[in-house]
């Protein structure tokens, strides 16, 4: 029981609202005081009962309070530190990372991809039930919580050494179901975004669509720089337009474009640039850059290695940081003042 509440230390209790002024099982001052309240608490147990498929003690449920108060103390601690800070650009590349991991988990992307639509993150993100606002304020928590953990001992961290080739092989073969991969595209785009416009505001997207499309196939004008001038996805300008890969059955995708236009980007050929399309999010002029059939990825593929590499290190990471981060509680708790109350007393 122990390991398992543990691999929730700082992560899952930073999703977790602390606002909530029911009756209080805690009470934690670093910095400042704050309650744990009932249903925090049995919000994180349910959530453990779930997955464990049975109900917890008396003592586990203590343990997991322990485990709650202790993300508290190495947040304000964090938060208290002058010398921790996160930028915007760190929590919304990490809440990229975050989603890319879970969509590779359940096949949507291949192994090592990265999402990059800002669209598709926005609307994975409120899937999981939440807004993109407590997402990332989750995201931020977390990062806080992580980098002043490895401050705090960067020598230690520093240490980890690299995978070595059998460590590889082992991953790969441990995992090799997740290799294989759907057919796959990787297009640029000019993208007019409709997902929020009033159908006059529509249109009017439509018809400047329209306009581009007539000066990319009769002026001088190419697609890159139109991509640069023109469309509205900021989150690809910089990649000329790049969006990919795009796994054909993906669900994701089929709900954030359309089936319509999923249909249309894998029957163009390579290099192919399409009339003005239609999509749930907008209107897209596309240009096909890549095409891929469904495949078993080879260990030595790039991606591949890269993703095993990344899975290894997040291994030896972790179990570092929990090192690491069980010592600084107890240099935390011995300054802090905790009070438990009712049956938890």
């Amino acid at each position: 029981m122990r390991k398992t509440i543990a691999i929730l230390t700082i992560f899952l209790g930073a999703v977790t609202m602390l606002g909530a002024q029911n009756m209080a099982v805690a009470t934690v001052r670093l910095e400042k005081t704050e309650p744990v309240s009932g249903a925090q608490l049995n919000e994180t147990v349910a959530l453990l009962e779930q997955q464990q498929g049975r109900a917890l003690t008396t003592a586990e449920k203590k343990e997991v309070l322990d485990e709650i108060i202790n993300q508290i103390l190495i947040i304000q601690a964090a938060e208290a530190d002058r010398n921790v800070s996160v930028t915007t650009a760190e929590v919304e590349q990490a809440g990229m990372r975050l989603l890319s991991q879970q969509l590779i988990q359940v096949g949507a992307i291949p192994p090592g991809a990265i999402l990059t639509d800002k669209v598709q993150y926005r609307q994975v993100v409120q899937q999981q039930g939440m807004s993109v606002e407590e997402f990332e304020n989750s995201i931020r928590k977390q990062l806080l919580a992580e980098k002043y953990i490895t401050m705090s001992r960067q020598s230690e961290f520093q240490s980890i050494g690299a995978a070595t080739p059998a460590e590889l092989n082992t991953e790969y073969q441990r995992r090799v179901s997740e290799f294989v991969v759907s057919d796959s595209v990787w297009f640029n785009h000019i993208f007019f975004d409709t997902h929020q416009s009033t159908p006059v505001e529509a249109r009017a997207k439509g018809s400047k669509a329209q306009e581009v499309y007539r000066r990319l196939m009769n002026t001088p004008a190419t697609f890159s720089e139109l991509v640069a001038s023109e469309s509205e996805d900021e989150a690809s300008k910089a990649r000329g337009g790049l969006i990919g890969p795009v796994m054909k059955g993906d669900a994701v995708a089929e709900q954030l474009y359309g089936s319509d236009f999923m249909d249309t980007l894998f029957t163009m050929d390579v290099g192919e640039t399409s009339e003005v399309i239609k999509s749930n999010v907008g209107y897209h002029i596309i240009q096909l850059t890549e095409k891929k059939a469904a495949q078993l990825l080879p260990k030595d593929d790039p991606e591949v290695k890269n993703y095993l590499e990344q899975i290894i290190y997040a291994r030896k990471y972790q179990i570092k940081f929990d090192q690491v981060a069980s010592v600084l509680v107890e240099e935390l708790r011995d300054r802090a003042t905790i009070n438990y109350l009712g049956e938890y007393r």
